[in-house]
């Protein structure tokens, strides 16, 4: 091979290399499987239940939001509804002090018992937001709670009902 071939390539693999951080995670995120959302599914009692429309730290902590799926505020609280493939983008925007990624926690709940979900969206974390093209969800009503904190340990809760279809 001649000198010019081997710098093409030489820099080909350069180049590949470069870009594998920004590569994103590829294939479906199942955020719970077929079995745990049998668990968690709440009935039509639990649903009524409803969850606050604004949670513990509003206005001091990390702000939380929803870019897709739309949540809408009803007289049960923050209601996600979404088919049971979806695009999740989730911005978590400083409040008094800088968010803490670190301090993320997500779960699905259903009385006391709740499923950790962090781990399985931490793939999806790209500086504060979560950003994931091809979740699935199985069908069914779902709780979900979000807690972040900032810096100065100012700590964000907040529910979500989720109706997937």
């Amino acid at each position: 091979m001649n000198k010019a071939i081997h710098i093409f390539l030489a820099a080909s693999l350069l180049a590949v290399v470069l870009a594998l951080p920004s590569i994103s995670v590829a294939g479906p995120l199942t955020l719970f499987s077929a079995e745990e959302a049998k668990d968690l599914a709440l009935d039509d009692a639990e649903w009524a239940q409803g969850v606050a429309s604004k949670g513990i730290g509003f206005g001091v902590g990390p702000k939380i939001v929803f870019e897709t799926p739309s949540v809408k505020d009803t007289d049960n609280g923050l209601v996600i509804e979404s088919p049971s493939r979806l695009r999740l983008l989730i911005l978590f925007q400083d409040g008094v002090a800088r968010v803490d990624m670190k301090t993320l926690n997500i779960r699905a709940c259903k009385g006391w018992f709740s499923k950790n979900l962090t781990d399985r969206l931490a793939p999806y974390l790209e500086g504060n937001a979560i950003k994931a093209d091809n979740v699935e969800i199985p069908s069914g009503r779902f709780k979900l709670e979000i807690k972040i904190a900032d810096a100065k340990g100012n700590e964000s809760i907040q529910e979500y009902l989720c109706e997937i279809q």
